[in-house]
């Protein structure tokens, strides 16, 4: 990476022209000083005094300042980070469980689950995972293998942070992604070790003779990585199997290590009980790499499927398949432990092996509820939507029919194979997973869109078919505005049939996802929150309503990170506290309904909570301080004794937002770039450029994009507006009210903590700047002042382009709305301006400099006749919404330039005297112009990464 000279270019001079430029600005209302920047910037480079070696400098300091203050902020966010302390804290809180009530009450309190960890696989890969360890270890001052940080250990990773690029690995497959959350799973497991260790110790204290029956389930961890196909096909059952036996023999070679340790130091009985266990554990373990290996050939070759399901039939009970077996042995070596110490330690392994079976972790599979209709069509008759009115009675009467007459068939590998319905593919994948892998253990069935019974009923008839409806756990995803509507609605529906309520019954709980991404890109982050909670609050008054207190619910916030996805930015405390509101919960529990709460901790942004063993403990900690706490914030929270006002407000937001999101210019705004300023950041599959190559596609409706790459989009574009948003004028409708709510209400309060946190990371001068590169006055402007002919006609030219591209005074217009509501909500709320907000704003300077260059490149390629079916305005069009990659590809094949070796006389038998012009070879444009194009956007993404690590989040 190249340096930068003493004296050159440095980001005290860059603030230093900030700082004049604002000063310049304030006094005209009509500039806008981040434009005025950029311009001062893209002039320095014109005229030498800048080059690409000394901003790329500058780039990576101001990347490496942006990363320790991410470790900072992940330091605050996680609270005490110190393993001691943590272990002080929930020695507190087990001991306080344990001064309750008698034993069985502690026992009781300790063996049922009241939360849930769910690793997702989540596309929000920034960084390499080296580059993560690091971060997680300058926030928790201990490294991955638990040693002390020290000064030297920071120096280092600091020093590596300024020296290597920050993004995403080159090859960034789905088994990279299982890497990662293998090694924050291991992590999670060290924690929940620890809790059980230090339960069990509580009670030793307490009940010394009782003790060892004791077997902790506080806490469970899952995993999405390799099971969810919601929207893709790349996830084959091949792979969703693969994932999950490399999760069983994760778990496997834990428990065998542990037993091995135990092994070298013990002798007699106790020797004689452990080693038919560690023998057993060996076998398991060859087993599985046995069958991993055979399903690797199949996946190269489909003939070799038989010979891996001979081995997975073959192979069941050698495998470990039930945790019966090993549970005996466990209680024997139990038994003749010498010890408390040795005692303890298999009590520590018999808990993690019956809270999470026989894997590293639970398993969440995901499809789309369409997927389960289209498998059901022929079946029930669905000629339209099953939620269509004319319908709907005859299609739910129906698949209630099928349900009370179906019996579950026999399946081998060979029926996957065969089977092209995607429902009925992945259910019977999940029985091959019961039958072969884990026998015990329950799966998550969460299904997407869920917008009727009918749907939940379908996916209970397929499971029983294959024989899995008492394994799995069918789970609905509410995440749209219809949903929150009429999501209990949905439940109640399936509670008509005396299937489900069987089925449920028989469960002993029920489980149902919220979901904040989708929901805020839909109607704006603060009124999802609202929603999500009311839809909480209806789901415990349907339970009472029907009777079904006694069903234990389980209640999955999937969110992420960003504040754009429901990710609070204060700490890991407040955002549990955000997402499972501690008045809704008080409600479950007021109806004697139990709870069992989960969180996502989405790819590689989620995945640093837990990638130390400190950072690890930290999190649990938080978790379990949640769990046990319903907290004094319910009962005496004004927002609550204030539902009017509440409504309203967030009303308020949701339909401003609504009409933000249907209006045409927004989704110009997402189409201003697209996602051309981030680099790929998870394993989901890009979507094939169609032949007709020419002018980009362009989405209609932000409906068409994920919630990731919509808010990654705002967020590179300088303004958080699903977060913003519609706060301004609900705000403005009682600015008193508001404010007094905002003090006096914790509830409110924090939701209050997102919208300052965004604006803290917003400015719409920088929104408009961006929108200024295709503002053809701008370039026509900047002609009529340019001092040479050269600029002059590309300056023109530019003016042309984007005036036939003919975006501008949309995103001009929608701009303008933006800032209406935004001078409501700054009559409330300041940004604050600190050194992470200057920064912050100086590389989206940079970065609109950087863009102003490319598109001056741009007007230097050379005309040529339309080849490839492209034209050479199509290509100035890619280029202009930073499509540089694809262009430049393409007019390499256009303008050729090979290097060739020279050649000597006897190569070709006679000298020449000839050498080509390398005008006429299009080196000068291939050095000149796409060479340096490619470099520039190169730089403006790896400035993406760095305003991702200012934000703390992608997406």
């Amino acid at each position: 990476m190249a340096r930068l000279a003493t004296g050159a270019l440095d980001t005290a001079m860059l603030s230093s022209i900030l700082s004049r430029v604002r000063a310049q600005a304030a006094a005209d209302p009509l500039s806008n000083p981040i434009l005025l920047f950029a311009l001062d910037l893209t002039l320095r480079m014109d005229r030498g005094e800048i080059d690409l070696d000394g901003l790329e400098s500058i780039v990576q300091q101001l990347t490496a300042e942006a990363f320790a203050d991410r470790a900072d902020r992940l330091r605050n966010y996680l609270g005490e980070t110190a393993v001691a302390a943590n272990e002080r804290a929930l020695e507190d809180l087990i001991e306080r469980k344990a001064r309750e009530g008698g034993f069985e009450e502690f026992r009781t309190a300790l063996a049922r689950t009241v939360f849930g960890v769910v690793f997702t696989a989540h596309p929000t890969f920034s960084i390499s995972l080296e580059l993560a360890r690091s971060l997680a270890e300058l926030a928790t001052g201990q490294t991955v293998e638990g040693v002390p940080l020290d000064q030297e250990g920071r120096n280092d990773r600091m020093e590596t942070a300024a020296r290597v690029e920050h993004r995403p690995p080159d090859e960034l497959s789905l088994e990279v992604e299982h890497a990662w959350v293998t090694e924050a799973l291991h992590h999670g497991h060290d924690a929940l070790e620890g809790v059980h260790r230090t339960a069990l110790r509580v009670a030793r204290k307490h009940w010394p003779e009782q003790w060892t029956s004791l077997a902790p389930r506080l806490v469970t961890l899952a995993s999405w990585v390799g099971y969810d196909q919601d929207g893709r096909t790349d996830i084959t059952w091949t792979r969703s199997i693969a994932a999950r036996l490399a999760d069983k023999l994760a778990m496997i070679e834990r428990h065998l290590r542990r037993v091995e340790a135990l092994e070298r130091a013990a002798s007699g009985d106790f020797l004689a009980a452990l080693e038919p266990l560690a023998a057993m554990l060996a076998t398991a373990r060859a087993t599985v790499t046995h069958q991993i290996d055979l399903l690797a050939a199949a996946e190269r070759d489909p003939a070799a499927t038989a010979a891996f399901g001979r081995a997975m039939v073959s192979g069941r009970s050698h495998a470990l398949v039930e945790t019966a077996p090993m549970l005996i042995l466990f209680e024997a070596a139990l038994h003749a432990a010498p010890d408390d110490e040795r005692r303890e330690a298999i009590a520590v392994m018999r808990a993690s092996l019956k809270t999470h079976g026989l894997a590293l972790a639970h398993i969440h599979v995901r499809l789309n509820a369409s997927q389960l209709h289209n498998a059901a069509r022929r079946l029930v008759g669905l000629e339209t939507e099953p939620n269509d009115p004319a319908n709907r009675r005859s299609y739910f009467t129906t698949i209630n029919d099928l349900l009370g007459r179906v019996r579950p068939v026999a399946i081998s590998f060979e029926s996957l194979m065969a089977e092209r319905a995607s429902a009925k593919r992945l259910m019977m994948t999940v029985a091959q997973i019961v039958k072969y892998i884990d026998a015990e253990t329950p799966i998550r069935f969460l299904i997407a869109e869920t917008k009727t019974g009918f749907t939940l009923l379908t996916a209970l008839y397929y499971a029983r078919m294959f024989g899995v409806d008492d394994r799995i756990q069918i789970s609905p995803l509410f995440e749209t505005e219809d949903a929150f509507e009429r999501g209990e609605r949905v439940i109640e529906e399936a509670l008509k049939s005396p299937h489900y309520r069987a089925y449920l019954n028989r469960q002993g709980r029920m489980a149902v996802q919220f979901g904040f991404s989708d929901s805020g890109r839909f109607i704006g982050q603060m009124a999802a929150t609202f929603r999500i909670e009311r839809l909480r609050l209806r789901i415990a008054q349907l339970l009472e309503r029907h009777g079904l207190s006694k069903l234990e619910v389980i209640l999955f916030n999937t969110h992420g990170e960003s504040i754009g996805r429901g990710g609070h930015p204060s700490t890991l405390a407040d955002r549990l506290r955000y997402a499972a509101p501690p008045n809704s919960r008080a409600e479950f529990e007021r109806r004697g309904v139990r709870v069992k709460e989960e969180v996502s901790f989405q790819g590689g942004d989620g995945y640093l909570h837990f990638l130390t063993p400190a950072a690890a403990t930290a999190s649990i900690r938080q978790i379990l301080g949640f769990a046990f706490d319903v907290s004094d914030e319910t009962g005496n929270d004004p927002i609550y004794a204030a539902p009017d006002y509440s409504a309203e407000f967030f009303a308020t937001v949701q339909q401003e937002f609504s009409n933000l999101v249907d209006d045409p210019d927004y989704a110009a705004l997402l189409n201003l770039f697209g996602a051309n300023l981030l680099y790929r950041t998870g394993s989901r599959p890009v979507a094939r450029e169609v032949e007709e190559w020419g002018r980009p596609s362009k989405i209609e409706h932000p409906s068409q994009l994920r919630a990731i790459p919509n808010n990654a989009i705002l967020q590179q574009l300088g303004f958080m507006a699903i977060t913003l948003h519609g706060v301004g004028r609900a705000i403005s409708k009682d600015p008193e009210l508001f404010q007094a709510m905002r003090e006096r209400s914790a509830r409110f309060g924090r939701s209050v903590q997102m919208v300052a946190a965004a604006l803290d990371r917003s400015e719409l001068d920088v929104l408009r700047a961006y929108v200024n590169t295709l503002n053809p006055a701008m370039w026509l402007n900047g002609a009529g002042r340019a001092r040479r002919p050269a600029r002059t006609k590309a300056l023109r030219e530019l003016a042309r382009i984007t005036g036939q591209l003919d975006q501008h005074d949309r995103l001009a217009r929608l701009v303008r709305r933006l800032q209406a509501d935004q001078l409501w909500l700054l009559d409330a709320i300041e940004p604050a301006e600190t050194v992470q907000r200057r920064r912050l704003i100086l590389l989206h300077g940079i970065r609109i400099a950087v863009i102003q260059r490319i598109c001056l490149l741009a007007m230097e390629i050379p005309n040529f006749s339309p080849q490839f079916g492209v034209t050479r305005d199509d290509l100035l069009a890619r280029i202009l919404e930073l499509d540089v990659p694809s262009a430049v590809e393409r007019l390499r094949r256009i303008f050729p330039h090979e290097e060739r070796a020279a050649a000597t006389p006897d190569d070709f038998g006679e000298k020449s005297q000839y050498r080509p012009d390398s005008a006429l070879s299009y080196e000068i444009e291939h050095n000149t112009v796409f060479d340096p194009m490619l470099k520039l956007y190169e730089l403006a993404r790896r400035i993406g990464t760095a305003i991702t690590h200012e934000i703390g989040a992608l997406g």
